[in-house]
């Protein structure tokens, strides 16, 4: 799955492994992926402190949620896209940007400049000034995405990702709160395409 894939393409260490089961922690994002037998991720997690769990198995996710190891869960629908190719027409953000992008998004500036300082977020300008701007996030999942309002409905969320897929390593997957119907449509209508799996979150550290 492409969760699985960006993590093995990031820093990782390997919790659990056998011929059904995969568990595994993703050092830069801090989130332990569990994908496999039921009974087996149970038993190595929940003794184990964990922040952020991420697993497409939903009797993983019943359980945890019932045993209250957690304080926060969210469901997300994951889509992925095809690599595009072509020289791609985005600019890592100024300071003022950096700025800018924080403000609208609603994290810390610190975040957006440590995601400049990895290459993982992006600007695209029209005439010189900033129209958008797209990111990576720190599990690999494409995010970040924003228009000004004066240009919106205009085709812009498409042509920045498509600008991203161009330069993006590895997988191009994006998870998407499962009762966000604007940004599932919008995903859809931009030819990205919905597999047939639920990816279940629980995490103390909110994100």
């Amino acid at each position: 799955m492409p969760h699985i894939k960006a993590t093995l393409l990031s820093k990782y260490k390997i919790i659990h492994e056998d011929d059904d089961t995969l568990i595994v922690f993703n050092k830069p994002a801090g989130i332990h992926i569990a994908e496999g037998e039921t009974k087996t991720i149970i038993d190595k997690i929940k003794n184990l402190k964990v922040e952020r769990l991420e697993t497409s198995n939903k009797d993983v996710f019943d359980y945890f949620y019932n045993t209250q190891k957690f304080k926060y869960h969210q469901v997300c629908l994951q889509c992925y896209h095809k690599q595009e190719k072509g020289e791609a027409k985005l600019d890592l953000p100024s300071l003022a940007e950096i700025r800018w992008i924080a403000k609208t998004y609603g994290t810390s500036v610190q975040n957006i400049a440590k995601l400049r300082e990895n290459h993982k977020i992006f600007v695209y300008h029209e005439n010189n000034k900033a129209v958008s701007y797209i990111g990576i996030h720190i599990d690999g999942s494409v995010g970040f995405l924003y228009t000004r309002p004066k240009y919106r409905d205009q085709g812009y969320s498409a042509k920045i990702q498509n600008e991203l897929f161009k330069i993006t390593k590895g997988p191009i997957f994006a998870q998407i709160l499962e009762d966000n119907q604007i940004s599932i449509d919008r995903h859809r209508v931009n030819h990205w395409k919905f597999n047939r799996y639920k990816i279940y979150w629980l995490f103390n550290k909110p994100f």
